[in-house]
């Protein structure tokens, strides 16, 4: 979530808000609203979250600080499209968040392509639209 290049990366993130990048965590508002469920015999929602940033490889999430979040989660965006993963790294932001950073285990990697490609085009139409406005 900094502008630094992370050199243990196999893929580039995306901020899904640039402004961001100018902000602490603990204050950032943009983002792609996302749910988190758990796979037992049916999937059963842990909570929601904010996708901060995304890549093919992974995802950066916000969660609720208080929520049990396991290791394995799927990651719904929307209707149609969810993924699942492996949550590889976690930090408190504060007393109410908790960053999670998530690798996706789906194979998938065309449907990993194509949600990539949705949500930074959905944030660029959010930027434009706001620049737009003021």
């Amino acid at each position: 979530m900094s502008n630094q290049p992370d050199t243990k990366r196999s893929y580039k993130r995306w901020n899904l808000n640039l402004k961001d990048n100018y902000e602490p965590e603990s204050v950032q508002l943009g983002g792609v609203g996302v749910q988190l469920l758990r796979r037992c015999f049916i999937d059963i929602s842990l909570c929601h979250g904010v996708a901060k940033d995304i890549s093919v490889g992974g995802v950066g999430l916000l969660v609720p600080a208080e929520k049990t979040i396991p290791n394995k989660v799927i990651v719904v965006f929307d209707k149609t499209n969810r993924l699942a993963g492996k949550v590889m790294y976690r930090r408190a932001v504060s007393e109410k968040l908790m960053f999670l950073g998530v690798e996706w285990i789906s194979k998938n990697e065309r449907l990993r392509s194509d949600i990539v490609n949705r949500l930074q085009l959905q944030a660029q139409l959010k930027k434009a639209k706001k620049t737009n406005i003021s």
